[in-house]
């Protein structure tokens, strides 16, 4: 499930550019009846950094599966949805048919690179599609009017950011109205019919669904309003129906920390070298609430720099979606520490991610969540067993969620939508321990009324078990084969206990860059490869021009002072690329460990032993300014070296000031003290 947060969208102004969509090939027409599906080119591209392969690319064949805006009305008018489909090798079984959550967020980007390469996809089809209202479905109910304001939002403090925001929603609803979007045919009822139109469309009369977090939500819908052809349920990150995940979200939160510092306090390591983790956490927050910052956030695609702003309250905000990332309670008890030392920068790596995050329709999310889940009454919920720093703002939060969705005003589900599903259809539910959102409990619950049902603890997975662990795949894929056997999880029991990053494991922003393969680092890196390779050529080059010089005709000799700034000139240049190989080497090595143990990558950390590695820039520092220095001196002195010999010099000169800015703009010349 998403959390209200800026989000930067596309928009699609549907009233000019209308007769044109009509008159393209692959687009909707008059006779498009509802139920057809649309061959069309793959609408998405995938960012991987070095290549963006376009969906055919990975395999798929893609098209849009027409259905009615409101299935009570047939007839009526249509919208479009995109799907991708991914044919098996050989003779297929019956598909599985995968949800995003969000709601409002885009299946494309995530699945169509896990699921092809996973176990899951070796014998059956696979069917990704977007929901209706979600990027690349017409219309998409995006809200670029967010994304106007959000510099101002990032500058803002608290309050002041949520009032940005919200009179952006809302001219976002005004204008999503005037163009005559039906907003109450997005919400999960219509939203679960077109599942199985998906499937018809596409000519396949049974199916397996796959869903997480909203997705699941949107499953247990499809399961009880819709079970024709339903062969397999998998549930990953349960929303119960009968559970109001907003109502549950403070609760969520206080809960997930806690299992952080249960975790730390039961590993006797992570206990050593992180005593009294709970407090020092809640420490911070205090700290950051008296004393508010304002950092820089660089959107990683477009490179703009954002200054925001940073109290307690934020910055809890921030480390509690962090922990939707896998492995992400492995790294906390170290950015706990950093962030007592005033090392914000795993924060400026890693925030942006949230930020900048253009996966979610917005409009979308509140069009399903305020339908469905905004019957909550901000009194009456619990918050006597909560932290008292959770339990402060919890229902300032909730008054704010309430207040958001009647600016938003969509029709109420009926009560009905809010009963738990009982059905026999085997199912199969999927939790981890540090989901930050939709704790096991909610599997629990929902598999209450499933006479069907296998419910899988994982006991280090966060929000979204499948596709990341071969474990949990291989679950699936017996589960897939024989729906009514429970499926082997034994495998589980070998799952280790988290492996905590160390405190003194250094971090390492530019790994951020390093992990997604971003051009702009892979372009720092190379860059700086050149520099040592061109600065490394003295070791070569002037043991040459001496044997030459050896064997060739007698020079004059030259004076005591032009010998001495002549040696120093190149002891300072060999210090500097020795010093310089040194350290390309040792990150090199490092980088690759870092990248070897996924808890240190996802720390952007190397390994403790390379820590004295990035004092090195510092003496790289110094020794550029004496090799400046030195070839200002040899050009002003005429019997120094030859003209060719100096110029070889400023090359090398140039090369190591160049090295040394490189260094810089990765925040590498100075180590954090």
């Amino acid at each position: 499930m998403n959390i209200n947060r800026p989000i930067v969208l596309r928009a699609l102004l549907l009233a000019l550019v209308l007769p044109l969509l009509l008159a393209l090939p692959g687009r909707a027409t008059a006779q498009d009846a509802a139920g057809a599906f649309v061959p069309a080119p793959c609408m998405f591209t995938l960012d991987l950094g070095v290549t963006k392969p376009s969906g055919e690319k990975l395999g798929f064949t893609c098209g849009y599966v027409v259905v009615p805006v409101r299935h009570a009305a047939p007839d009526g008018p249509t919208l479009r949805l995109p799907v991708a489909v991914r044919r098996a090798a050989g003779s297929p079984s019956d598909p599985l048919i995968l949800a995003q959550g969000g709601p409002g967020g885009d299946a494309f980007e995530v699945f169509s690179i896990l699921v092809p390469s996973s176990s899951v996809a070796a014998s059956r089809d696979i069917i990704i599609f977007n929901q209706r209202g979600t990027p690349y479905a017409e219309p998409e109910l995006t809200c670029p009017e967010t994304d106007a304001v959000l510099a101002d939002i990032l500058a803002a403090d608290t309050d002041a950011g949520e009032q940005l925001y919200e009179d952006a929603l809302a001219a976002c609803h005004a204008r999503l109205l005037a163009e005559g979007i039906d907003l109450s045919a997005f919400n999960s009822l219509e939203n679960a019919a077109d599942v199985p139109m998906i499937a018809h469309a596409l000519g396949y009369e049974e199916y397996n669904f796959y869903g997480v977090s909203y997705g699941t939500l949107l499953g247990l819908h499809l399961m009880r309003t819709h079970p024709e052809g339903l062969r397999s349920v998998i549930l990953d990150s349960v929303v119960s129906t009968d559970i109001n995940f907003i109502a549950e979200s403070a609760a969520s939160e206080d809960r997930v920390f806690g299992q952080v510092f249960a975790a730390c306090a039961a590993n006797p390591t992570c206990a050593a070298e992180y005593p009294n983790l709970e407090e020092r956490f809640y420490a911070v927050l205090a700290q950051f609430d008296a004393h508010p910052v304002t950092l820089t956030l660089t959107d990683p695609d477009t490179g703009r720099d954002y200054p925001t702003y940073l109290d307690g309250r934020g910055l809890r905000s921030v480390l509690w979606q962090l922990l939707y990332v896998a492995r992400m309670a492995a790294v906390m008890p170290k950015l706990v520490t950093d962030l007592e030392a005033g090392d914000l920068r795993y924060l400026q790596a890693m925030w942006p991610l949230l930020v900048f995050d253009q996966l979610v329709a917005e409009g979308m999310y509140y069009s399903v969540v305020c339908a469905e889940d905004a019957d909550v009454d901000p009194a009456a919920v619990p918050l006597n067993n909560l932290r008292p720093e959770i339990a402060a703002t919890a229902r300032d939060e909730l008054q704010s969620f309430v207040e958001t969705c009647a600016l938003w005003h969509v029709e109420q589900l009926p009560p009905s939508v809010d009963a738990p599903v009982v059905t026999d259809i085997p199912t199969l539910l999927l939790s981890g321990r540090f989901d930050p959102v939709t704790p096991p409990i909610f599997a629990q619950a929902a598999a209450a009324g499933l006479s069907h049902a296998t419910v899988i603890f994982h006991p280090t997975a966060a929000h979204g078990v499948a596709f990341q662990d071969a474990c949990v795949n291989d679950i699936m894929v017996r589960f897939l084969d024989n729906p009514d056997l429970v499926p082997d999880s034994s495998c589980l029991q070998t799952v280790s206990t988290l492996n905590f990053v160390p405190p003194n494991a250094p971090t390492f922003p530019p790994l951020a860059g390093v992990n997604s393969l971003k051009p702009r680092t892979l372009i720092v890196f190379g860059l700086a490869a050149v520099l040592v390779l061109l600065l490394a050529s003295a070791f070569v080059v002037w043991p040459l021009v001496y044997i030459v010089r050896a064997f060739g005709e007698k020079r004059a000799e030259r004076a005591p002072a032009a010998r001495r700034l002549r040696w120093l000139s190149r002891g300072l240049m060999l210090a500097f690329a020795a010093v310089a190989v040194v350290l390309g080497l040792g990150l090199l090595v490092a980088i690759v460990a870092s990248l070897a143990d996924l808890t240190l990558a996802t720390g952007l950390a190397l390994p403790p032993a390379a820590a004295p590695l990035l004092w090195l820039p510092l003496a790289l520092l110094l020794l550029a300014v004496g090799i400046v220095v030195v070839a200002a001196l040899l050009w002003r002195q005429r019997d120094s070296g030859s003209t060719a010999g100096k110029a070889y010099y400023t090359v090398l000169a140039l090369c190591a000031v160049a090295l040394v800015i490189l260094l810089a703009s990765q925040g590498l010349l100075l180590p954090p003290l």
